[in-house]
């Protein structure tokens, strides 16, 4: 059910989408087609339907009516989702379709067990060169993402600063399954702390096993060191050590110094 609780509202553009779930009205003044439409992916039975609703939204059409469209439609397709037998995948939380946890509070990067071999990674980028996982000789976070996702926007500014503090690590986002132009009106407004890898068909979020937007993987050498699902708590403490020690030699975080120099310093005081 929670692929069901996230509601973004953009009225400039006229899109509500919940998870999944988007519903986009053309104003009469911009020259759209007619009629609206929204896409519903039903994890559970792994069906994609497409489903068109007669008309279109007037002109200047009240946001609090048509947010309450909107909702109404989310609640329609929750009883939906209830009538489904109880052993059936939660909705958009399969690696087709991620979901996001908006209620979820920050959480840091765990070892991962072993450090299996990352997959391999090669996508387009949104402007730029393809990008390879396997030409990066740096520890690499690898940071799926989707504009919709509301705690994946919350969570970029702390990801964009975490980058500043850690020029050494190379951040590359990778944007699920969204159209570029769309990922590239998001970033004329929010500053993108690495090159922004195009996920169009999902492959790289299957390899990878996301089941949860946004999804965060430390790899150095070429393996998974540490991972988390859901939103990073990029400016603790705790996250600076854990990448330290995962990026051995390669330094520390800007700006600070080793736990060993500062007990020399504190030794050198009168």
């Amino acid at each position: 059910m929670r692929g069901f609780t996230d509601l973004s509202v953009d009225p400039p553009r006229g899109v509500f989408q919940i998870a999944r779930v988007k519903i986009m009205f053309a104003p009469e003044d911009r020259g759209s087609p007619r009629g609206s439409s929204f896409f519903l992916k039903d994890q559970g039975a792994a069906v994609t339907r497409g489903l068109a609703c007669a008309g279109k939204a007037p002109a200047g059409a009240p946001r609090r009516a048509i947010a309450r469209m909107a909702t109404s439609m989310a609640a329609s397709m929750a009883a939906v989702a209830l009538a489904m037998p109880f052993g059936a995948p939660a909705a958009c939380a399969s690696p087709d379709a991620p979901a996001s946890d908006p209620q979820a509070a920050p959480r840091l990067l765990r070892p991962v067990a072993g450090h299996p071999p990352a997959p391999p990674l090669r996508l387009a980028t949104l402007d730029g060169p393809p990008f390879d996982l396997a030409h990066s000789h740096r520890v690499t976070v690898v940071h799926f993402f989707a504009t919709w996702c509301a705690p994946c926007r919350a969570e970029l500014p702390a990801l964009g600063r975490f980058a500043a503090r850690w020029p050494q690590v190379s951040v590359a986002l990778v944007d699920v399954a969204e159209v570029p132009a769309r990922v590239r009106r998001f970033f004329e407004e929010q500053p993108a702390p690495g090159p922004i890898l195009l996920d169009m068909d999902r492959s790289a979020t299957r390899a990878f096993g996301v089941s949860l937007l946004s999804a965060s993987f430390v790899v150095a050498e070429g393996r998974i060191a540490l991972r988390a699902e859901g939103e990073v708590a990029w400016d603790s403490p705790e996250t600076d050590e854990a990448i330290a020690a995962v990026n051995g030699a390669g330094g520390l975080p800007h700006g600070h110094s080793s736990p060993a120099a500062n007990n020399k310093e504190s030794q050198e005081e009168p």
